[in-house]
C-alpha cells in the first residue's frame, strides 16, 4: 500500500530499517489492537507491526520526528476502518455512507 521512509533508520541488534512498507489493511491487523486502548503507542505499535510484519521490538526504536508522520498514516488507516473516511486517501472527512457520492440529494 505505502512505504514510508525513515528520516532516522531503526537499528536493532545488526539489522538497520530505513523504510517501512505497509500492507494493505484486513481485519486480522487491527485484531491485533485487541487489549489495548484505542489511541495508545502500544496500539499503534502493535498494527504496525502487522501491516509490516517487522517486530514490535524494533518498531518501539523508532524516532519521535518519524513517529508523528506514521501515526499520521495509522489515523487515516484507523478512520477507514471505522467508517469515518471512504478511503485512505480520501481529502474529504466523509464517512463511507454506501451511497453514491455522484448522485444528487432527493
Amino acid at each position: 500500500m505505502k512505504t514510508i521512509y525513515l528520516k532516522h533508520p531503526v537499528t536493532l541488534g545488526e539489522r538497520t530499517v530505513s523504510e517501512l512498507t505497509l500492507s494493505q489493511p484486513k481485519v486480522k491487523h487491527f485484531m491485533r489492537t485487541d487489549g489495548h486502548a484505542a489511541g495508545d503507542v502500544a496500539s499503534d505499535i502493535a498494527l504496525l507491526s502487522g501491516l509490516t510484519g517487522e517486530p514490535e521490538s524494533l518498531l518501539q526504536e523508532i524516532d519521535p520526528r518519524d513517529w508523528a508522520t506514521i501515526r499520521y498514516d495509522l489515523q487515516k488507516i484507523y478512520a477507514v476502518f471505522f467508517g469515518l473516511k471512504a478511503d485512505y486517501e480520501d481529502p474529504s472527512n466523509e464517512a463511507n455512507t454506501g451511497e453514491d457520492p455522484t448522485k444528487a440529494a432527493d
